[in-house]
C-alpha cells in the first residue's frame, strides 16, 4: 500500500479507513453490529468537534439533567455564547484573543 500524504487527491487517512472497511466487512456489513459503530461514528464526530472547539449541547444537557437537576438549563444560543466567552473573555471589552 501507498501511503504518500496526497497522490491523485487521495489523503492517508482516506486509504486507512477504505482498507479497514474493506478487511472488516463481515463485521461491520453484520446487523448486529449497526448500533456499535453508530455509537463509535457518533464519539468520532463529538472528538473531532471538540478538537476544532465546538461545544456538545448534547452533553451539557445531559450532564445537566443527571448532575444538577435543580438548576435551570440554557438553551443552545445561549450555552454557544457562554463557551465562546469562556475561551475568549473579553474583560472590558478588550479582546486579547481572536475567535475566529
Amino acid at each position: 500500500m501507498n501511503l504518500r500524504f496526497a497522490k491523485g487527491g487521495k489523503t492517508v487517512i482516506y486509504k486507512i479507513i477504505k482498507m479497514t472497511i474493506m478487511s472488516q466487512k463481515d463485521l461491520i456489513f453484520s446487523p448486529k453490529n449497526w448500533s456499535r459503530i453508530a455509537t463509535l461514528w457518533q464519539r468520532l464526530q463529538q472528538s473531532f468537534r471538540l478538537m476544532v472547539g465546538v461545544p456538545d449541547y448534547e452533553n451539557y444537557v445531559e450532564h445537566m439533567k443527571k448532575h444538577h437537576p435543580d438548576m435551570e438549563l440554557m438553551d443552545e444560543k445561549t450555552f454557544h455564547r457562554y463557551c465562546v466567552d469562556a475561551r475568549y473573555p473579553t474583560a472590558g471589552g478588550n479582546m486579547k484573543k481572536c475567535p475566529c
